[in-house]
């Protein structure tokens, strides 16, 4: 009987425990969704994962995918191989700012949001797909013509405006 009532005893406070967890997870999700729908939003990379070689710690590195309403203005810094014309470009990495092109929202798996736009660059075209998982994680991935493919794991925030 003892055995019985500490069993019981665990599993309400596995339950309470879970249940009170829940409540902040479940405002970080109501803030991710807002911040999707607003189309104004910034994100920021913690990692690069280049095509071949290691991740690469990207904390203290300038990066950043900034959406305001129809446009984007990106800096991401790219490690791997080019592949064809144009020549590197003078800011080290992937740079664009402007309109939004073929933009989309879709839902993905496990309640995430799916981005998707492109952009070009010079002669280069870059396509992007970003997964925003309902706590604010984001995983970008970017093709591009001219370049090997990358990614980036980050999270997403508020749009800074004084930036």
């Amino acid at each position: 009987m003892k055995l019985q009532l500490k069993y019981l005893y665990t599993v309400i406070a596995l339950f309470l425990m879970q249940s009170c967890g829940s409540s902040a997870d479940t405002a970080r999700i109501a803030e991710t969704k807002a911040l999707i729908e607003s189309k104004e939003f910034e994100i920021q990379h913690d990692w690069l994962n280049p095509m071949s070689g290691g991740r690469i710690n990207l904390i203290g590195n300038p990066n950043f995918i900034r959406f305001k309403k129809d446009s984007v203005n990106l800096f991401l810094p790219f490690f791997g191989e080019r592949f064809s014309g144009g020549g590197y470009n003078s800011e080290g990495g992937i740079v664009y700012e402007g309109p939004l092109q073929d933009f989309e929202i879709s839902s993905g798996k496990n309640n995430s949001q799916v981005l998707k736009f492109s952009t070009d660059q010079n002669t280069e075209s870059l396509d992007f797909i970003i997964n925003i998982y309902p706590e604010g994680d984001v995983s970008t991935r970017v093709n591009s013509s001219q370049r090997s493919f990358i990614s980036y794991q980050g999270e997403i925030g508020e749009l800074k405006e004084n930036e």
